[in-house]
């Protein structure tokens, strides 16, 4: 296929939100396709052609879509894009191809552009269902519960707001593991943009799964690891835009540890979960919230060197060996009582293996506190007798271990890890 170098080069998104609406944009119009059940299409791919581009099962491109996520009502001030949909041209591409415009305000016009060269093609602006031919930053989710409604009772599923929810997160994981790794593969390996997204492509099937997914209820320890997920992604995403144009932190190991956290498994989640805040004595909705991600993300934000690898986000330094980034805030006012909470999870080991692991397998658990690095061990001497643990459950050496683990301050882990 004949890719223009200027294509191959381009990068259409403009800002983080930009990124994440373009994403809603591509799942609505999928499950748009999905309803109406007389679409040819096969598969998409995001940040190729186009922002987003529909295909099907040969290959062949059966739309053209480009997302702008401004607040500017005035139609002119989209001429230059609406000129670029327009002029796309490769093999994949014919005059069957549809070419849509997606803008998230209302403008003073909304008639096709027909260009003036012969050779370009008119672009449309994309009606959505709600009979509008913009959809707003703030309400493309509730439009997108809409369109999963509608889809489940299309093909008789049971549908809830809890399902909703569900399936929703379930469908922007799918994204993320696609799309961000594209995006991973262009900062970490230098890959051009096209090249790297168009190895990613989204499969109608798996958005269909993501949609059949059932469910039990909101206990579900699988529904709430995946809001848990969703919680950490949405979060982090909302830093990453609000700290987009500051060069006051670096956003690449965010952005690392973000796409790690997408596409971690069930084990590994909920690994993350406890290792957050090892207090936590049971996977539930209450174990995590906006302030958590912020205390999470800020030590990533603040130090550099961050280890992506199968397992948890970390640090590593040889002397001292594994970092753990956490959630746990350890202020002169709440000192004992966290120690204390802390002290009681430990004191679950034989019910909770993954606290256990947590703690058995880093060397220090970075936490927002103003002391000195100290060991659990000391920690034990402030709220009382640690904990008797015999052979049967726990090895001496392993209990040892747990023991040695140390808290220190995101500013002491920099000064060690610049050692």
């Amino acid at each position: 296929m004949n890719i223009s170098k200027k294509i191959k080069n381009s990068s259409a998104i403009a800002s983080w939100s930009g990124f994440i609406y373009q994403g809603k944009i591509a799942l609505y119009h999928c499950i748009h396709l999905l309803i109406s059940d007389n679409s040819k299409a096969d598969h998409l791919k995001v940040e190729t052609l186009d922002d987003f581009v529909i295909y099907d099962l040969a290959g062949k491109a059966l739309s053209l879509h480009q997302v702008k996520a401004r607040n500017n009502k005035s139609r002119s001030a989209y001429k230059e894009a609406l000129n670029q949909a327009s002029e796309i041209s490769t093999s994949s591409i014919d005059k069957s191809t549809k070419r849509w415009f997606h803008v998230s305000c209302e403008l003073d016009d909304f008639s096709p552009y027909s260009p003036t060269n012969a050779t370009h093609n008119q672009v449309d602006f994309y009606r959505y269902r709600d009979d509008n031919k913009y959809l707003r930053l703030d309400h493309v989710n509730v439009q997108l519960e809409q369109i999963v409604a509608e889809y489940l009772q299309k093909v008789k599923l049971n549908c809830s707001p809890l399902l909703i929810q569900y399936k929703l997160g379930l469908l922007y994981i799918l994204l993320d593991t696609k799309v961000i790794y594209a995006h991973a593969k262009i900062h970490n390996n230098s890959e051009l943009k096209f090249d790297a997204a168009n190895k990613t492509p989204i499969f109608l099937t798996e958005i269909q799964q993501c949609l059949k997914s059932e469910v039990l209820d909101e206990s579900d320890e699988i529904v709430v690891l995946n809001r848990f997920r969703r919680n950490i992604l949405d979060r982090t995403d909302e830093l990453m835009e609000s700290y987009e144009a500051s060069d006051d932190i670096s956003l690449i190991d965010i952005f690392s540890c973000r796409n790690t956290i997408a596409q971690m498994n069930s084990e590994t989640l909920k690994r993350l979960y406890y290792s957050k805040k090892p207090n936590l004595n049971s996977v539930s909705i209450n174990g995590f919230n906006d302030d958590s991600v912020d205390s999470y993300m800020s030590i990533i934000a603040m130090l550099e060197q961050l280890v992506v690898l199968k397992d948890l986000p970390h640090y590593h330094q040889p002397q001292f060996g594994t970092y753990l980034p956490t959630a746990i805030q350890l202020k002169k006012i709440n000192e004992k009582l966290s120690l204390s909470d802390i002290q009681n999870n430990v004191e679950a080991l034989r019910e909770n293996s993954i606290v256990q692991d947590v703690l058995y397998e880093y060397n220090n658990l970075i936490v927002d506190m103003k002391h000195s690095p100290f060991q659990l061990s000391e920690a034990s001497k402030l709220t009382g007798k640690f904990i008797d643990i015999s052979d049967e459950d726990l090895s001496q050496g392993r209990l040892t271990k747990i023991h040695n683990v140390r808290f220190i301050s995101p500013d002491d882990v920099q000064r060690e890890l610049n050692d």
